[in-house]
């Protein structure tokens, strides 16, 4: 069975010339007419999974230069050996508008917060009640949820009309089962980045004081983004 859909797979990506003799009983034109039918349905649940991923980029292409450009992904084997559910992992470094492959970015790390593995978030309230030692030596890693996107593009308003034109980094995370995104800078992403391992949250306090007016604040907004996990003590 595996070697005959590894054949069928051949013949659809390669054509004609690549269906063995004999796979399929049967008149040979009526094989390749049943599966070029099987290629265009394949073809057509490719691009209607596009269109899903990225609705927010097809809105600012336009349908019909999504739809060309979508054709041509999967035409160039921008799709080749990915389910439906991973079909636009490398769709966005293939958009050659820049505002699109930020759109694309996004929208990508939005459903990759969203699929991500449930944990929960650490939040401001876990906080109250602890000495300053416990405070700074409280251990946090980021939150599996979490993705950092860096715009090329004034392009974030497109993405949500709450932020503004000059927001060129976002954090997307996942507080309350809701994927939503934030404005952050380039010294929340470090900070965010060294919380890739469980680090002590005074760490990640030095770390924006250098950048930041007041790093407790900083690291308090993140938190306030469900940007950190809740450990077990």
């Amino acid at each position: 069975m595996r070697d005959a859909q590894a054949a069928i797979a051949a013949t659809l990506l390669g054509g004609p010339d690549h269906l063995p003799h004999g796979l399929f009983a049967g008149d040979r034109g009526a094989v390749l007419r049943g599966l070029c039918v099987h290629a265009n349905t394949i073809s057509h649940a490719r691009l209607v999974a596009l269109e899903d991923s990225f609705p927010r980029t097809r809105d600012h292409l336009g349908a019909a230069e999504f739809n060309r450009v979508s054709r041509a992904f999967i035409d160039g084997g921008g799709a080749q050996g990915r389910t439906l559910a991973y079909i636009g992992t490398a769709f966005p470094g293939w958009l050659a508008d820049p505002v699109a492959a930020d759109l694309a970015r996004v929208e990508w790390a939005w459903l990759e917060s969203y699929h991500a593995a449930d944990a929960p978030a650490l939040t401001l309230a876990d906080l109250a009640g602890l000495d300053e030692a416990a405070l700074l030596g409280l251990a946090v890693r980021r939150h599996p949820a979490v993705r950092v996107v860096a715009l090329s593009r004034p392009s974030a308003p497109l993405l949500d009309p709450g932020l503004t034109r000059d927001v060129r980094m976002l954090l997307i995370a996942r507080p309350d089962a809701a994927v939503r995104l934030f404005a952050i800078d380039a010294a929340d992403a470090a900070a965010l980045d060294l919380a890739h391992e469980i680090t002590p949250l005074g760490n990640l306090i030095a770390h924006l004081a250098e950048t930041h007016p007041d790093g407790g604040a900083a690291v308090a907004a993140l938190i306030g983004a469900g940007a950190f996990e809740r450990l077990a003590e």
